[in-house]
């Protein structure tokens, strides 16, 4: 991907909308939820361990 590592791509994100204006929403769909993905796991990184009680 594009990027640095860990952190979500900018031109994912525009390659899915492009998709997306197509009228290709199988594709447009699996590019966002690749997207969704890296924005989560780039916000865990620098997170604290979660302590359940």
């Amino acid at each position: 991907m594009d990027g640095q590592q860990g952190q979500p791509s900018q031109a994912s994100l525009a390659l899915a909308q492009a998709h997306f204006n197509k009228g290709e929403y199988a594709e447009a769909e699996t590019l966002y939820s690749a997207y969704i993905r890296q924005c989560a796991c780039a916000g865990s990184e620098g997170a604290a361990p979660v302590r359940i009680l």
